[in-house]
């Protein structure tokens, strides 16, 4: 009797016919007499939305287990970068040191008991000058909405020359102060009517 092997590496062409008189014949023989080859020639000759051979299946078996691991894994990743995206965020916003870093901001009030309009240096944390430490500064200057009215404002560098001169600022508006540096220390000054002024650097 012919090997199996070979009977099945004939019955594709016996299922479509192209087999020659004598092939025909010997697969047909052996067909007769082999009821594992005759269960895979029935397997074959299904529509191939139907039931895969089981050699097929076994082996696509592996594939999945792999492909269900790598699902698995990237949902895991995911998750992870999810958790600390949030974690990130929550640290940035309430650890005050942290988000001072990354959104740096000094605030100076001033209270103002007289109409003289004269200079008044504004101090920072107890400092009367202030340095833009981080390169997350916006270096721009705001009356706060709060403020008692219009104030002008101007800066000097450390050797007392002024490098912005006599600028406008009225409640809850803002001004960029262009050309000032890194690390630098500047002093800022302010006059304006009686009234207390709050002043944010950012």
């Amino acid at each position: 009797m012919m090997n199996c092997n070979i009977i099945k590496d004939l019955l594709p062409s016996y299922i479509d016919g192209i087999c020659s008189e004598d092939t025909t014949k010997v697969v047909e023989e052996h067909l007769h007499h082999c009821e594992e080859c005759r269960l895979y020639l029935e397997v074959m000759e299904q529509p191939t939305n139907n039931i895969l051979p089981e050699e097929v299946m076994i082996a696509k078996a592996p594939f999945k287990r792999i492909n269900k691991k790598r699902r698995i894994q990237v949902l895991i990743s995911i998750m992870i970068t999810f958790i600390i995206t949030i974690i990130g965020s929550l640290v940035v916003q309430e650890v005050g040191a942290v988000h001072q870093i990354f959104f740096p901001m000094s605030t100076a009030t001033v209270n103002l008991t007289d109409d003289k309009e004269e200079w008044n240096t504004l101090y920072f944390n107890d400092e009367d000058y202030l340095k833009f430490d981080s390169i997350f500064w916006d270096k721009e200057v705001v009356n706060d909405a709060n403020s008692n009215g219009n104030v002008i404002l101007r800066i000097k560098d450390v050797d007392g020359h002024v490098v912005v001169d006599e600028i406008e600022i009225s409640p809850g508006k803002s001004i960029k102060l262009d050309g000032l540096k890194n690390n630098i220390k500047y002093s800022f000054e302010i006059k304006a009517k009686k009234g207390q002024f709050f002043i944010n650097v950012v």
